[in-house]
């Protein structure tokens, strides 16, 4: 063998220890990055088995809310068949009241209707036997009053009152009504405002001319000398006093009651209302009788008004435009209207509205 054969053969081994030691050398890392997997593998499936742990927790959890959700359930809805079951019962015993308190309102209803009279105050005169005939003992009173229930306006209502009922009539008959707003064109409907029945009575009012009624007296003194006080100060003419027929005295309400023999004293003793009194002061008060005469029940009707309902969308700063197009509109003769004497628009608020009785 050459000297050559031999140089070739010891590059040769040399070349090959190198790739011997690169083989090695892989291998190891190779190793090292399958033990790094095994140990990411391990960590991995631990994170999995808590996961794992933490569903099958929640699993139990979320099945005892739905069971106790179901059980809420089952008791609201017993709650509910009980409270409709309820509900029913009391509506059908509040349909039985309405229905007995129509019947007792029908019952109480007179025939006979009471004239028609302005409610001023009327002044009647009557005379005692220690007076000239034309001398008044009291002053009367005599009044009509009627009382009602107040109509509620609702939003997007208006209420007119037409000076004809004729125009009235003729409005609601036509029923649908087209008003040209800002907003557009608007779809009214009119009908008759249903009124609640009402009340009407007379009043009669006597306002005694002799007779005074005295309050705030002392608790403290025995009556017997409570009256001769009583009598003594307001017997005095200083004060518009004169004789005193009698003096009575009310402990129950600590007042007491001053009778003169002449008409007209009680008016000028009147003129004062507080008058000092022993350590203290005093009221003075007319003695009015006040009786209820004439009661009756009747169903109110307002054939001059119409009710107007379905005006929407309606800004705050339109509100008393809507009401002057309403107006304007129904003053038109070829609209089917007439003059408005007066008219209420509620855009989204309830109004209340009182009727007084039309003396037309």
């Amino acid at each position: 063998m050459s000297m050559d054969d031999l140089q070739t053969l010891q590059e040769e081994l040399e070349h090959l220890k190198k790739q011997y030691e690169q083989a090695t050398q892989q291998r190891t890392i190779k190793k090292i990055e399958k033990q790094n997997a095994r140990d990411k593998k391990d960590e991995l499936e631990k994170e999995l088995d808590e996961l794992d742990a933490t569903d099958n927790k929640l699993q139990v959890a979320l099945k005892e809310q739905q069971t106790r959700f179901k059980d809420a359930m089952l008791d609201l809805k017993e709650t509910y068949d009980e409270l409709k079951e309820e509900e029913s019962e009391l509506q059908k015993k509040l349909n039985e009241s309405e229905r007995i308190c129509r019947r007792i309102q029908d019952n109480l209803m007179l025939k006979s209707q009471l004239p028609t009279k302005n409610i001023n105050f009327k002044e009647a005169l009557t005379t005692a036997e220690n007076q000239s005939d034309d001398t008044p003992l009291d002053i009367a009173y005599t009044c009509f009053l009627t009382s009602g229930r107040p109509f509620i306006l609702g939003p997007g209502q208006a209420l007119l009152t037409f000076e004809e009922e004729r125009v009235a009539g003729s409005v609601i008959a036509k029923k649908r009504h087209f008003l040209e707003t800002n907003g557009g064109r608007v779809n009214v409907e009119a009908q008759h405002p249903q009124l609640d029945k009402s009340v009407k009575f007379e009043v009669h009012m006597d306002i005694s001319r002799k007779k005074i009624k005295i309050s705030n007296l002392p608790e403290d003194i025995p009556e017997e000398t409570l009256k001769d006080k009583v009598e003594l100060t307001f017997y005095k003419s200083s004060i518009g006093g004169a004789e005193i027929e009698k003096v009575e005295y009310d402990r129950d309400d600590n007042t007491a009651y001053v009778t003169y023999l002449q008409a007209g004293v009680a008016e000028r003793v009147l003129k004062r209302p507080y008058h000092q009194f022993m350590a203290g002061e005093i009221q003075v008060m007319p003695c009015v009788n006040i009786e209820l005469n004439k009661l009756q029940m009747f169903s109110a009707a307002s054939p001059r008004s119409v009710l107007l309902t379905g005006i929407k969308n309606v800004d705050d700063d339109e509100e008393d435009d809507v009401q002057d197009i309403i107006q304007i509109h129904f003053q038109k003769e070829s609209n089917g209207g007439g003059e408005v004497e007066n008219i209420v628009f509620s855009k989204d608020g309830r109004k209340t509205l009182i009727f007084e009785e039309d003396l037309k």
